[in-house]
């Protein structure tokens, strides 16, 4: 952790992944919900977006292979991660999207266009105050008026439990000999062991068992960049924002629809409380104490603009969704971060139907007799409850759906043939969305067998079994080839009745 890395894990690559919270959509729904103007360009498909600290640049090369007329800007000091990113970008035809091996030093001095959104997924709480001063350099001189800005980070009171943990892991790590992956899976077990003798501070944190046992199942990949970098800091929101302000920036509100209300967390009496606070800032960060989070995903704005209550419906209305699930996939009930919710049928029934016919604008919606008894407010609830929990999406403008279907069948022609050797990145382009919509490898195989016209069940057990891979039903392994093309084939019997149909209204084929 030393060098080149300026206390930054090194020698370790972090997860890939994908994260559909700065989607240009999903962005301008969370604004508009708030009552900001979102940007011009995000909604007319031709935006700027730079990811600073992009990890492996799945997020942005996802996004650039669904949004061909912006332009993506991402950026990591890791080189390992940059080599497999432009890789992916060159072999998906990737034209519009740059991926740089800077640090954020190095970044700042780079000359740029203005940017219309800027993504910081986690980094804020993993990299130093001087770089973060750095960071607040870039956005200050780049973030074009009315830019948007990502940014979430581990926040106070709720992370004060971890850390404790988070030493444990540290120092456990620091002392062990060997390979990283193997210090750090005798670190969790040590601390395991600890929390096993029960008392002390293990008596009265909350949850700590659980979140040891959680670690035994994620990847050292994970852990290594979650807990064991030089710097890692968790914030009150009212720091945070503070710091922004250097760059112009305001808090426009939670990026996930859902955390922007109140009432599903706080009490009547709770919102009085925390709306007692004169400061904004001063107003949220009590919020995260009535409710100990530990995870912030924030939106700030630079001069943002304020939508009146007529322009913000009207913005709503215009707004298209799509239904990400089948109509009879959704719950009564879901569980979520939050505990668990309703959905009363009286909305989501007829809402469901309504979006499993295609995508319906809002006012749309409102118009069907069914949802229009139960009134606008009941009706953009139930859409901000389905889109944040994945079953549901806003959807970009029509204009411009023939590009984005050429440039992401592209892009997905390359990611269906990584299909074949397991290096997955685990989504695809939807020119639909404007986003990514995650694939299992069964599934990939079974779409590339579309695309060649060959038998769907003898290409996937052709590259599954030369990966050693081996299927099973009911804890019965199969032992023969005969067995497992057979249940392929059922498989691929399931995924043609019900998700290839979605998936082709996604435009992901």
């Amino acid at each position: 952790m030393n060098g080149w890395t300026e206390g930054y894990v090194g020698g370790i690559d972090y997860i890939r992944a994908f994260y559909r919270d700065w989607s240009p959509a999903l962005l301008s729904f969370a604004l508009t919900l708030r009552g900001w103007r979102p940007p011009t360009a995000l909604r007319d498909g031709a935006f700027t977006l730079a990811e600073l600290g992009c990890g492996h640049g799945l997020t942005s090369a996802v996004l650039a292979g669904a949004n061909p007329r912006a332009r993506f800007e991402a950026m990591d000091f890791n080189p390992s991660h940059i080599a497999g990113a432009r890789r992916l970008a060159a072999e998906g035809g990737l034209a519009n999207a740059a991926f740089l091996e800077e640090s954020f030093a190095e970044h700042a001095r780079r000359d740029g266009p203005p940017l219309d959104a800027v993504a910081l997924h986690g980094v804020w709480s993993w990299v130093s105050a001087e770089n973060r001063a750095i960071l607040v350099e870039v956005l200050r001189r780049r973030l074009a008026p009315g830019g948007v800005v990502f940014v979430s980070y581990n926040a106070l009171p709720g992370t004060l439990a971890h850390m404790p943990l988070r030493r444990l892991l540290v120092e456990q790590c620091a002392a062990g000999t060997g390979p990283l992956p193997d210090r750090i899976e005798r670190a969790v077990e040590f601390a395991a062991r600890l929390a096993a003798l029960g008392g002390g501070w293990f008596a009265g944190a909350d949850g700590v068992t659980e979140r040891i046992e959680s670690l035994r199942h994620k990847s050292p990949n994970y852990i290594a960049h979650e807990y064991l970098n030089g710097d890692w800091t968790a914030f009150y929101h009212a720091d945070v924002a503070r710091e922004l302000a250097a760059a112009k920036l305001e808090f426009a509100g939670a990026a996930v629809p859902m955390e922007q209300l109140d009432d599903l967390t706080l009490s009547p009496a709770a919102q009085a409380m925390a709306a007692e606070a004169a400061d904004p800032a001063v107003a949220e960060t009590l919020r995260d104490v009535l409710t100990n989070r530990s995870f912030r995903r924030d939106l700030f704005v630079k001069g943002g603009e304020r939508l009146t209550p007529a322009e913000r419906s009207l913005l709503l209305r215009a707004t298209r969704f799509a239904l990400l699930v089948p109509p009879d996939d959704l719950p009564e009930v879901a569980s979520t971060p939050l505990g668990r919710l309703p959905f009363p049928r009286a909305v989501h029934g007829p809402l469901g139907e309504a979006l499993g016919a295609g995508p319906r604008r809002l006012g749309e919606l409102l118009a069907l007799p069914a949802l229009a008894a139960q009134g606008e407010a009941a009706v953009v609830r139930a859409l901000v409850l389905l889109t944040s929990l994945g079953f549901a999406a806003p959807l970009p403008e029509e204009d411009g759906l023939a590009e984005r279907q050429a440039q992401a069948d592209r892009f997905n022609g390359a990611v269906l043939e990584r299909h074949r050797s397991g290096d997955t990145p685990g989504h695809l382009a939807s020119p639909l969305l404007g986003s990514g919509v995650a694939l299992s490898r069964i599934e990939g195989l079974f779409l590339l067998a579309a695309r060649l016209a060959e038998d769907p069940a003898d290409l996937a057990w052709r590259h599954l079994s030369a990966d050693g891979i081996a299927l099973g039903r009911d804890g019965r392994r199969f032992e023969s080839a005969e067995e497992s093309i057979a249940e392929l084939a059922s498989r691929h019997a399931a995924f043609t009745a019900r998700r290839q149909p979605l998936l082709a209204r996604l435009g992901v084929r």
